[in-house]
């Protein structure tokens, strides 16, 4: 996951790419960001990065920036409005059962089709606007949960929530 190595070779980038970017206390803003980006392979931030280096701005991105970027980057799920269409394509072959049905639907398609009631197969044409909008909405809610599940999943427990150490222990 990401490395020392790795977030100095990130913060350099910035650092050379963005004029304005300044890093003062160094080895505290290395720590802090091997923290916030721990449950990232090295090569996937370097990857968020490098996109967000090319952005226009002359200021160094957070360490946020680059963990969203980066978890954009590693969930493998359609966009919503890909999810969306995809439904559609789901809804003109609904009436088969799920085993027989040519179009298959991703597990957070599903779920969210669940969420907003299921039973696309049925739905009026002049409904789905408003179909969309729900399912929007419940795609983007489970996307976010997925997010926070992989940052919160990572968090140390207990006492060492309030100090601020590196993976490993160093200070």
């Amino acid at each position: 996951m990401a490395s020392k190595e790795c977030v100095m070779n990130v913060l350099d980038l910035f650092v050379r790419s963005k004029p304005g970017a300044r890093l003062h206390d160094a080895d505290n803003v290395v720590v802090a960001w091997c923290l916030i980006l721990e449950p990232i392979p090295d090569g996937v931030v370097m990857e968020a990065a490098v996109m967000l280096a090319r952005d226009q701005g002359d200021f160094l991105p957070s360490a946020g920036s680059v963990f969203q970027t980066a978890l954009g980057l590693l969930d493998t799920e359609p966009s919503a409005e890909e999810a969306w269409e995809h439904v559609l394509q789901y809804s003109k072959t609904a009436s088969r059962p799920p085993e027989d049905n040519p179009v298959k639907l991703t597990e957070r398609e599903s779920r969210s089709l669940e969420l907003i009631g299921g039973n696309c197969g049925q739905w009026l044409i002049k409904d789905h606007p408003f179909r969309r909008k729900e399912f929007i909405e419940a795609y983007g809610g489970l996307a976010k949960r997925w997010r926070d599940g992989v940052a919160l999943g990572q968090l140390p427990a207990g006492d060492d929530r309030k100090r601020l150490t590196a993976p490993g222990g160093e200070r």
